[in-house]
């Protein structure tokens, strides 16, 4: 028989959530190649070391493992994450987005896929590193943006120009009200190590 591989995280709370297609519940490993799925009224929250990450309702999420970490793969919906120093947990999306925390310091941030082409993206603690198409962007801690991925190239209809160069192809990002620190705040402390003060 194959050698069974470790697990890469373990659930530590769910609600109406599935790994794979059984029932998600507190203490389930999670392995390479699991696809993580909440009910509209759902949600589920994983560990990955010091990272950690929460999918609210009708969200779907794959995740594959790296040399680094962990990489989960937002298919639809909304996620929160926090990723620490030592335990990478990197975020991607509609094939050419990839978030992780900027530098060596820790960040908690938010996800949600809003379209076939858009997204938005806000952090709430620390400083994100968003590239979209190999174009980097940084989103700083209270801060969030609405990104389209569609017409950067062309203007879009009526030949009217993004607000970024045409063929950056780093996506439209527009600028939204910031993130509630308390949300963030209370994520954060809700994902700190019990050990630490």
């Amino acid at each position: 028989m194959a050698a069974t591989s470790a697990p890469m995280g373990i659930v530590t709370s769910s609600q109406r959530a599935l790994v794979g297609h059984v029932a998600a519940v507190d203490g389930t490993s999670v392995y390479d190649g699991d696809t993580l799925t909440t009910a509209p009224n759902g949600a589920i929250r994983l560990q990955f070391g010091g990272s950690q990450m929460v999918l609210t309702g009708a969200t779907v999420v794959s995740l594959n493992k790296t040399d680094a970490g962990v990489t989960a793969t937002v298919v639809s919906g909304s996620v929160r994450f926090a990723s620490v120093p030592g335990s990478l947990l990197e975020v991607r999306t509609l094939k050419s987005v990839v978030i992780r925390s900027k530098g060596d310091e820790s960040a908690v941030g938010e996800l949600t896929v809003t379209g076939p082409a858009s997204f938005q993206i806000g952090s709430t603690k620390g400083a994100l590193d968003v590239a979209v198409n190999g174009v980097d962007h940084t989103v700083d801690a209270s801060t969030a943006y609405n990104v389209s991925l569609e017409g950067e190239a062309d203007g879009g209809a009526g030949g009217q120009k993004s607000p970024r160069a045409a063929g950056t192809s780093g996506g439209i990002w527009i600028a939204v009200a910031a993130i509630a620190a308390g949300t963030g705040v209370a994520l954060w402390l809700a994902f700190r190590s019990p050990s630490k003060p």
